[in-house]
């Protein structure tokens, strides 16, 4: 009888608690991904995705699937033919992913202005599904000489974690 009642109870803490365990799994990971476009004018557009921190990947298990979190940071940058850096903009984006989807769930973006003939005249992001894009548009003004430069960053997430 005790054997029973005690089989009983278990079942039904089980059952109240099969939605979801949660418990976190964490990956340290580092590496840099970097892609780099040639302008006609000379620039060039340096594009690298980051890790955002140390911990990256965080795993909430529940009985029956894995669903992982993970944030990375994705920066393009204007510099100049000799590699003087000009300005950048950067997306950060955190992805939920397991398997069979993923999600984008937020995003945030910056943009610099590094050197003083430089500056960000706008920038914005936004998301959807599983990406997020960071615009930004930076303007010259030296000697007389004035002109405006945009450029935009897309990064996204495919349904196994991995960041392009």
């Amino acid at each position: 009888m005790k054997k029973f009642v005690t089989t009983l109870l278990l079942t039904a803490i089980i059952s109240t608690c099969s939605d979801s365990i949660p418990a976190k799994a964490f990956t340290l990971t580092s590496g840099t991904q970097t892609e780099i476009v040639k302008l006609e004018n000379g620039y060039y557009l340096e594009t690298t995705i980051q890790d955002s921190s140390a911990i990256q990947n965080q795993t909430d298990i529940s009985l029956f699937a894995a669903t992982k979190r993970i944030t990375k940071t994705k920066t393009s940058t204007m510099k100049s033919a000799n590699g003087n850096v000009k300005w950048s903009v950067s997306i950060t984006a955190t992805f939920t992913y397991n398997g069979n989807s993923s999600k984008c769930v937020s995003c945030s973006h910056t943009a610099t202005a590094f050197a003083k003939s430089w500056a960000i005249k706008k920038a914005s992001s936004s998301k959807s599904g599983n990406s997020a894009t960071a615009r930004a548009t930076a303007t010259y003004s030296e000697n007389g000489e004035a002109r405006s430069q945009s450029t935009s960053v897309t990064i996204s997430c495919n349904k196994n974690g991995k960041v392009s």
